[in-house]
């Protein structure tokens, strides 16, 4: 078994933390056409711990018909500027089947126990994981560094059923005008591995806190999806390009 420690403090003080407290809400594109929304909600407990939840609703008729839905949610706590695990959670809902799993890791014992729709796993930990939820946030801490802006990361992320390598990806600046105003952004690729569905741009802007205000994905049948942010209880200035 790796050595891994556990989190050395429940969580720390709102204002020292990366990234604030925050609610958003985007709208989920396909081939330019809106067929739903991701409902986004970042916040902290009495005890410090994080939950950062994303609830994706149809909003098309024939998506609500469908019955096409999806939650993923994690909790975690800030050690600096690196997110520290605690649970995962995502599922998917469509027409034809339900794909689920659960991570709850005891860094004690420094074992995920790890429940999916296709059996159960105990997964060996490693120190400074994410799983695909937390990596938005932990890049976002990334960037708050005027000195990382610019640069590739690797990292590594806790997925259904292992760790694995992947990274996020320089490819530029860019001024995006979406629903929530116009932003000067960091374009990056998060790569999984080729030929993944999970493989996606990210435009991320500083007045967001460096969050994302587009997300855009390629499915290989050349099938788009984006979604792009509409509101936010951040204080984004201005917005006009």
């Amino acid at each position: 078994m790796s050595m891994v420690s556990a989190p050395t403090q429940a969580g720390q003080d709102n204002k020292s933390t990366p990234l604030p407290a925050h609610t958003a809400v985007y709208e989920v594109l396909r081939r330019g056409s809106k067929i739903g929304e991701v409902h986004v909600s970042l916040s902290q407990d009495d005890q410090g711990i994080w939950h950062f939840d994303t609830e994706t609703v149809a909003t098309s008729r024939l998506a609500r018909m469908l019955r096409v839905s999806a939650e993923e949610s994690a909790h975690f706590v800030w050690e600096g500027d690196r997110i520290v695990m605690l649970t995962y959670h995502q599922v998917a809902r469509g027409p034809l089947r339900n794909r689920f799993w659960q991570h709850n890791l005891d860094w004690a014992e420094g074992i995920s126990d790890t429940h999916t729709y296709d059996g159960d796993y105990r997964i060996e930990l490693e120190q400074n994981i994410v799983d695909p939820l937390t990596l938005r946030l932990q890049l976002a801490a990334f960037l708050a560094d005027p000195d990382k802006r610019g640069r590739d990361f690797d990292l590594r992320v806790l997925e259904r059923d292992e760790i694995e390598d992947q990274q996020l990806l320089y490819r530029g600046r860019e001024t995006l005008d979406t629903p929530a105003g116009c932003f000067e952004t960091i374009k990056m690729h998060r790569f999984r591995r080729e030929g993944s569905s999970r493989n996606y741009y990210a435009w991320v802007a500083e007045a967001f806190h460096w969050l994302p205000v587009r997300i855009r994905l390629s499915e290989e049948d050349g099938e788009d999806f984006e979604t792009r942010l509409v509101e936010t209880d951040v204080e984004l200035g201005n917005g006009e390009c």
